[in-house]
């Protein structure tokens, strides 16, 4: 052979020789980098979900609220999640009586998955963040995020509400459901516009005038119902458990200089078995005279309860048929 060859011999040979030791090296470093960490066990949050109440980071909610934390997470590792994966709760408040939720059912590479635990909020105003991690069958922790050590995070305010006060409508009325006769699911703080007028808006008045006291009033929650004969609007608000002795108020009536309003206020309930029932209803006209409303809740003391505030209109149809709940709250 000669010298030529037999030096383009060695080198294919080095060559042979180098790459498997380069894939080696690669891969090594890879490992302290983090990169190749988690390939099995990985995940990427998707999204909040909101099944109930609508509690994303920073939310506020009133003492005691029940509320479903709901995260989407699909699976960008290589292992299907079986039954002995689970989340768990690394730190922060549980506000749920289990720190563990197993899974159900498998997840395969590339499949998303509501992570949903029923939760209630604290007595306590303040802020409180829980963090849960996903563990694998060895218990192994692992998160989303770029390196997959990130949590997933619960992150609620708990109002502090006036002494004897435990729940102060004004303060959520984003956080119920709304509906009218011409909607199935109302935007929350809309404006009196044309479209808003025509299919009903709700919105909190920071500085009303109202039928009886024209100025210096507290915010109040505005509702108008659907521009029709007999129009409507709902408010389905977040659940808690109701206690002995619990009492419903507000102060209710029209609007300063809207003769023609002529409504029903009316409040009931929805609890968590789906079964509703009705609490009272009051008739309001403009006569520069509000309605103080104080119902005694002590029928649903010990269960779980949506309370629910309506405003129809008496036949007709006006659109100065706008009703408002001045300091609507749950008292104990």
């Amino acid at each position: 052979m000669n010298p030529s060859g037999y030096n383009r011999l060695m080198l294919k040979n080095r060559q042979f020789l180098l790459l498997p030791l380069l894939a080696l090296v690669l891969a090594a470093c890879s490992g302290r980098n983090g990169l190749a960490a988690g390939i099995c066990d990985s995940a990427t949050f998707i999204d909040h979900v909101s099944l109930d109440v609508p509690v994303e980071e920073g939310s506020r909610l009133m003492p005691g609220t029940h509320f479903t934390k709901t995260w989407r997470v699909t699976n960008a590792g290589d292992c299907t999640w079986d039954t002995e994966y689970a989340l768990e709760l690394t730190s922060g408040e549980a506000m749920n009586p289990s720190d563990k939720l197993s899974l159900a059912e498998s997840v395969a590479p590339g499949e998303t998955i509501d992570f949903s635990i029923r939760m209630t909020a604290p007595q306590e105003p303040g802020q409180y963040v829980a963090e849960w991690m996903l563990r694998n069958a060895q218990r192994e922790p692992f998160g989303v995020g770029a390196d997959g050590q990130q949590p997933l995070l619960v992150d609620i305010n708990v109002a502090d509400v006036p002494p004897g006060v435990v729940y102060d409508f004004t303060q959520i009325v984003c956080f119920a459901e709304w509906h009218s006769g011409l909607a199935d699911f109302l935007p929350c703080e809309s404006t009196a516009n044309e479209e808003d007028m025509r299919i009903g808006y709700v919105t909190v008045n920071q500085a009303p005038a109202l039928e009886h006291s024209s100025s210096g009033n507290p915010p109040v929650i505005e509702m108008k119902g659907n521009n029709q004969s007999g129009g409507w609007i709902t408010g389905i608000f977040p659940a808690i458990t109701i206690q002995p002795g619990d009492e419903f108020s507000a102060t209710v009536g029209c609007f300063d200089s809207m003769q023609d309003c002529s409504v029903t206020f009316s409040v009931g309930y929805e609890l968590s078995d789906g079964t509703t029932g009705s609490l009272g209803a009051w008739e309001e006209v403009y006569d520069t005279v509000a309605t103080d409303i104080l119902v005694d809740l002590s029928e649903l003391a010990g269960k779980e309860a949506s309370i629910i505030l309506r405003v129809e209109e008496n036949g007709g149809r006006s659109l100065e048929a706008v009703g408002f709940w001045m300091d609507a709250r749950i008292q104990r």
